[in-house]
């Protein structure tokens, strides 16, 4: 497959809080260059509440220098996690809450079209699961507003969700609009109890981007090829449905992550245009 390979933000330098996954801080444009060397050629940008602030693509001088190390080290930067959305649930009980998630939701579909990204991805687990029916009625009274402007400044909305594929592929048929999309996490699959085969013939068409991961379902995140996630299974099946876009590293963190990451590189080789 032919689609760019890269990490998710913060994988290449130290944690932040002790948080597997968070954005670096003071020292995020280091990684432009690390991932360049490493050979990758991608990179999905992070956000959490406490990095809602101060993360570079909230402000046009940030936005610019993003881009810049962009050109410089040729890393091609597909789009923005929104892990203050597991803070600030779109799909919260609280009414206020759901009105900041929205406004918040809308400033990062800005952000992102200023910065030419094509998505913004939208977790849609734990707190912020779409397993009720409570929840799905605060996504489906919210959605509406969303899409119209995601499909006003030309970016899409990913979700990554842990509903089983017969009811996420009902979502997304019964939307069935051009900006809404699917983020398709190989490890989450299996820690949910999901397999890629009943997963990618019923709403593979909606998958815009992928991560790679692998996992058991006691250990939520191992060394790629370590776990119980079906690898080359899942990079077969994505062929098969002519997946051709990208694919993000959210591999287990170890000690030293440099080293991990070019291991993780030289074990994807086989399945990614590396």
């Amino acid at each position: 497959m032919s689609g760019r390979v890269g990490m998710m933000q913060g994988r290449l330098l130290p944690k932040v809080d002790d948080r597997i996954q968070a954005f670096p801080g003071d020292r995020w444009p280091e990684e432009f260059p690390l991932l360049a060397g490493l050979g990758y050629n991608a990179i999905e940008l992070t956000i959490e509440m406490a990095s809602w602030d101060s993360h570079p693509i909230r402000s046009p001088k940030g936005r610019a220098r993003i881009s810049d190390l962009s050109a410089e080290h040729d890393i091609h930067v597909v789009g923005l996690c929104g892990d203050n959305f597991m803070e600030c649930p779109l799909v919260a009980d609280d009414p206020a809450t759901c009105r900041s998630s929205v406004v918040q939701l809308l400033t990062m579909l800005d952000d992102c079209a200023a910065l030419g990204l094509g998505f913004v991805e939208l977790p849609m687990m734990g707190v912020n699961s779409l397993r009720s029916d409570n929840a799905k009625q605060l996504f489906d009274s919210a959605i509406d507003k969303i899409l119209t402007h995601a499909k006003a400044v030309g970016v899409d909305i990913v979700l990554e969700s842990d509903l089983p594929a017969d009811e996420l592929a009902t979502l997304m048929d019964a939307y069935a609009h051009p900006c809404l999309g699917v983020n398709y996490d190989m490890g989450n699959s299996t820690w949910f109890g999901f397999h890629p085969d009943d997963e990618l013939p019923k709403y593979g068409q909606h998958i815009r981007n992928v991560h790679v991961k692998d996992c058991t379902r006691a250990d939520y995140s191992v060394p790629l090829g370590k776990g119980e996630t079906e690898i080359p299974h899942v990079f077969a099946g994505l062929a098969a449905i002519g997946y051709d876009g990208d694919f993000i590293l959210q591999a287990a963190r170890q000690a030293d992550d440099l080293a991990a990451a070019r291991d993780y590189r030289a074990y994807l080789q086989e399945y990614c245009a590396l």
